[in-house]
């Protein structure tokens, strides 16, 4: 865990080269004095530190919300709570809350909330270069907790973390790795086009009578 951060920099490195930027200067990737005198960090602090796109330029990269032992976990295309883990006061991290509390009926203990691209949610246009410094942040994340349902908010979270198609599986619940997964609208979609939302709770619904 603790040389995360520097393998998500030299793979940032690596499609930097890829996309025609050269380097004058050799890196040097030997730990420092400073550098030995900082402890191991946990995922949590390398998250809250990442400086790896212009994104953490603006906003302080948020962790979610991940507890212990959760029923579900949502993601989210963008953060829907701060670095503290509290809900932002915006109407799609509203939207999630209505959504946990009246269709799902889960209480804090029992709902995980992570998100794809991990800081300033109110920026909307998500690049191809931040999605694949923060989607292994994400998988991480999953893979750290005996997680065994998601529900995926948003085309790019299941084009981006999964590498499969929107129109193919939304809405259908799929396996992958032991875990169920549910593929719906993002919370902007919904946002947007109010008339998603019937919809979106026929995925939920179907959901709850399968799983929970």
């Amino acid at each position: 865990m603790q040389n995360i951060q520097k393998a998500f920099h030299l793979r940032f490195l690596y499609y930097q080269k890829i996309f025609g930027i050269k380097f004058v200067d050799n890196i040097n990737l030997q730990p420092n004095e400073k550098d030995m005198k900082i402890p191991s960090s946990s995922l949590q602090d390398t998250i809250f530190n990442c400086t790896l796109c212009d994104r953490s330029k603006t906003a302080k990269p948020t962790f979610g919300i991940l507890p212990p032992v959760a029923k579900i976990i949502f993601i989210t295309e963008l953060p829907v709570v701060d670095p503290f883990g509290i809900f932002l006061q915006n109407k799609s991290s509203k939207m999630l809350q209505d959504i946990i509390s009246n269709v799902f009926c889960l209480n804090i203990s029992e709902y995980g909330v992570l998100s794809l691209i991990k800081c300033n949610e109110n920026n909307l246009k998500i690049t191809d270069t931040e999605v694949l410094i923060c989607k292994r942040y994400l998988n991480e994340q999953v893979i750290s907790k005996n997680i065994k349902i998601m529900i995926l908010m948003g085309e790019k979270v299941l084009q981006h973390f999964y590498g499969l198609n929107v129109g193919e599986y939304l809405g259908k619940i799929f396996s992958h790795e032991g875990k169920k997964i549910l593929a719906t609208y993002s919370l902007n979609q919904l946002l947007k086009n109010p008339s998603l939302k019937k919809e979106t709770l026929t995925h939920f619904l179907a959901l709850k009578k399968e799983v929970l």
